[in-house]
């Protein structure tokens, strides 16, 4: 581009250049995923509690299909919390709370940004659309710790475009058995001092599905639905001037 100095190169003009391309390519994708009839909106549907217990809409959705999905969302960076967290050691002699945290979230949740999408309400929490917002060319880099201060920590009501990631499956059995079996299958992975790494690859994924259940890992647990975002955004409304403001009471 050329400025006011003259011709030269500007990485934040780039960068710009670079996300307006972007988001006009998303614009693009939706506008001809909906007339092809490849973009399924499923707001209205997925506002009812017993789409989701009684698995109709996981019988209704296909992995990899397209959906859009309006309703109240949280936009949430735990790195961010972390590092919050952190900020207190400066105030109390004992760091270990602001310590562990710190890893636990970290380990949890890694730099990336989590979306959660409750077209039920927060009262069905587990009703939702989960997915994360990974930034590997740092499209994001600079957004991701004022998130807080310009959304806030209520979800807002915003439009998600995404793909059906995982559909999980619903599973009764317990924790205890779960456990039991992965010890299990740990014991017979060793048969004359030999690994078997076909039982040991089946054990780490038992251990994963179990961890997953119990929220120890970012994958959602049934009835939740797994998604990868490809574009969020909500309708701008315009201001106005009320009566009430001008009145003189």
């Amino acid at each position: 581009m050329i400025g006011i100095d003259g011709p030269g190169h500007d990485e934040r003009t780039g960068e710009h250049e670079v996300r307006s391309l972007a988001d006009l390519h998303v614009a693009m994708l939706e506008e001809v995923a909906e007339y092809s009839k490849m973009l399924l909106d499923v707001s209205e549907v997925s506002q009812k509690p017993k789409n989701w217990h009684r698995e109709r809409i996981h019988k209704a959705l296909r992995p990899s299909s397209l959906i859009r999905v309006t309703g109240p969302t949280a936009i949430i960076y735990p790195a961010s919390f972390a590092a919050s967290a952190s900020a207190f050691d400066e105030f109390s002699e004992d760091r270990s709370f602001s310590v562990d945290m710190s890893k636990i979230v970290r380990a949890m949740y890694g730099d990336h940004l989590t979306l959660r999408v409750h077209p039920c309400g927060e009262e069905e929490w587990e009703c939702q659309y989960s997915g994360v917002i990974a930034d590997p060319g740092g499209y994001l880099s600079g957004e991701k710790s004022v998130l807080f201060s310009r959304l806030g920590a209520d979800p807002q009501e915003w439009t998600t475009v995404a793909t059906i990631s995982r559909i999980p499956r619903r599973d009764t059995a317990t924790s205890e058995s779960r456990f039991e079996r992965i010890a299990m299958d740990l014991q017979s992975s060793f048969t004359d001092d030999q690994l078997d790494r076909r039982v040991l690859e089946k054990m780490i994924q038992e251990a994963s599905r179990e961890m997953e259940r119990m929220g120890l890992s970012e994958a959602p647990s049934w009835p939740a639905i797994s998604v990868i975002p490809l574009a969020v955004y909500r309708e701008i409304q315009p201001s106005y001037i009320t009566s009430e403001l001008e009145s003189d009471d």
